[in-house]
């Protein structure tokens, strides 16, 4: 017999993100996907509960192009709540795209100020410091805007929609997380295998070398002739004074 189920999933996906649509015009509109968001090996899996990619389809029918908004089976496994916290992360990344704002640096891992904005526009809150590797990602939803998408969340939880069972907090699968090269969701990304971030000191001008995000989480990383931890560029020019000396 054939269902319908990945129909009803994106179909509900898709009303979530036209309701936002409603708050905020300037959100565009995206192809909408799904699937499981674990990548990488079984010993070594690293979960994203989403992405939003600018320009990735072709829209034949309106000869342009769209974005794709991923959210993960995982984060519909998390109930209605999670779904929406995730795709306003997403839609915050996309409003960066249409007005030209550079909202991450570091391989779309770094979150600045900028992203930090945009999702208090759409309704949700960053932390009041940056942190470390991800800035401002960590962007949870508000209680505010939880009310203000009492109906969608109602609806996709009343949905019942097919889901991914997310790895259980404090498996090997969830703690090893580290972003990769997409606009991520709000509590996780994908493996950067082989990938390194910028880094700089304190010194004029500063001295700069490359590090694995893994390596830069492990602790603090001086510099021999400053005595100020190294950190990413983006970092250093976000984050105040008394942060980067903590």
């Amino acid at each position: 017999m054939v269902t319908h189920e990945g129909t009803r999933i994106i179909t509900a996906l898709e009303s979530a993100w036209a309701a936002f649509q409603r708050h905020h015009p300037d959100v565009p509109d995206v192809v909408v996907v799904t699937g499981s968001g674990q990548r990488g090996g079984r010993k070594k899996r690293r979960l994203s509960w989403g992405h939003h990619e600018a320009d990735k389809w072709l829209d034949a029918a309106a000869a342009g192009r769209k974005a794709e908004l991923f959210i993960s089976g995982e984060a519909i496994a998390k109930g209605g709540e999670m779904v929406v916290e995730t795709a306003l992360h997403e839609a915050a990344h996309a409003l960066a795209a249409v007005r030209g704002i550079s909202d991450t640096s570091c391989a779309g891992r770094w979150h600045n100020r900028k992203y930090a904005a945009l999702a208090e526009e759409v309704g949700l809150q960053p932390p009041k410091r940056a942190e470390k590797v991800i800035g401002f990602s960590e962007a949870l939803i508000t209680p505010a805007t939880v009310a203000r998408y009492a109906s969608v969340i109602r609806k996709l939880d009343a949905a019942a929609l097919a889901r991914i069972e997310a790895p259980a907090e404090g498996s090997e699968q969830q703690s090893d997380q580290e972003q990769g090269e997409g606009k991520e969701g709000p509590r996780g990304g994908k493996g950067r295998a082989g990938k390194r971030v910028p880094v700089e000191c304190g010194c004029t001008p500063p001295r700069r070398m490359q590090v694995t995000p893994k390596f830069l989480e492990g602790g603090k990383v001086l510099c021999g002739e400053c005595e100020e931890p190294f950190q990413p560029r983006e970092m250093a020019e976000d984050t105040e004074p008394t942060e980067a000396a903590e």
